[in-house]
């Protein structure tokens, strides 16, 4: 057994012990994203830290494929999944929320960020024709009361136009987020999400950075201090590789039910540490809001529809 055979076969045993800290890494290591890029994002602006962000995302990906053997060169069969995924979910939805997380509280951005299952259901019904059943009915409705509670008079956000046009982008990123997955299980690749993972976000890194470089006078190391490239460093390689990888192990060897408690584990994380990193107020809008949208998740989850 040679070298990387032998380091490919070491990673997999760990990897089959230690689900349940795959697990917690998934959900600590997504939800601890949110506080940490409102900080990073007090000194350095959006376009830089997104491009800082996918530029470490990339090296551990294709790090990440080498190590377990996965390591592919594309053919014209995988390109449409390839620009489709560097465009809209590393492209368009990552430039919302990093957007939406500089106007809104970090901890409300995590959870309407990942209300993508709700938005996931007129897709699946007209795109995908699947079934719309008392489930899936009951799902959107228990979705659609918890984003009502999140926009509350009390909360403020109607009233404060920076806030709701934040609430807005975030909103808008976790329909792109659903409109990504719809279009995959449409037009499958052949290929997996993990052999796929270093070859968007390259493109999505290399289209982000010529865009910024045309278009704008912002430097690549415009207040890019030691505190913010740290941080940039782990949502790089934590929250976007890792987690992204993390999520997909976990659908493939635990229950449905299991993972979906994953998903959901983020948003938590990101409103708690919020609380904890950044002093931000937990109101009862939030928190009802988060139960219903957990509800909805969870009944599409039991429905097989995630």
């Amino acid at each position: 057994m040679n070298h990387r055979k032998l380091l490919a076969s070491s990673f997999y045993r760990l990897i089959g012990r230690g689900t349940g800290f795959i697990f917690a890494g998934v959900i600590i290591g997504g939800g601890l994203s949110w506080p940490l890029m409102k900080i990073a994002l007090e000194n350095t602006s959006p376009q830089v830290f997104l491009i800082w962000r996918l530029v470490f995302a990339t090296i551990s990906a294709f790090v990440l494929v080498i190590m377990t053997r996965q390591f592919r060169i594309p053919g014209r069969e995988v390109w449409f999944s390839i620009i489709s995924v560097a465009c809209l979910q590393m492209g368009a939805f990552l430039w919302l929320i990093t957007i939406g997380v500089t106007m809104v509280p970090a901890g409300r951005a995590a959870l309407l960020a990942y209300t993508s299952p709700i938005w996931m259901i007129p897709l699946a019904v007209v795109w995908l024709d699947e079934k719309l059943d008392r489930s899936v009915i009951a799902s959107l409705v228990f979705g659609l009361a918890g984003l009502a509670f999140l926009f509350l008079p009390s909360t403020h956000v109607l009233s404060n136009t920076q806030a709701l046009v934040g609430n807005g982008l975030l909103l808008l990123a976790a329909v792109v987020w659903a409109f990504q997955i719809a279009l995959l299980r449409r037009y499958p690749s052949g290929w997996s999400t993990l052999q796929l993972l270093p070859w968007q976000l390259l493109v999505a890194t290399l289209g982000l950075s010529s865009l910024t470089i045309a278009f704008s006078d912002v430097s690549l190391l415009q207040g890019l201090d030691i505190r913010s490239l740290l941080v940039t460093t782990y949502v790089g390689i934590v929250s976007t590789t890792f987690v992204f990888w993390g999520m997909l192990h976990i659908a493939r060897t635990m229950p449905a039910i299991s993972s979906t408690i994953s998903f959901l584990g983020i948003p938590v994380v990101g409103l708690l540490s919020s609380v904890l990193l950044l002093s931000e107020r937990l109101d009862v809008g939030l928190v009802v809001g988060f139960l219903l949208i957990a509800v909805a998740v969870l009944m599409q989850s039991k429905s097989s529809r995630l």
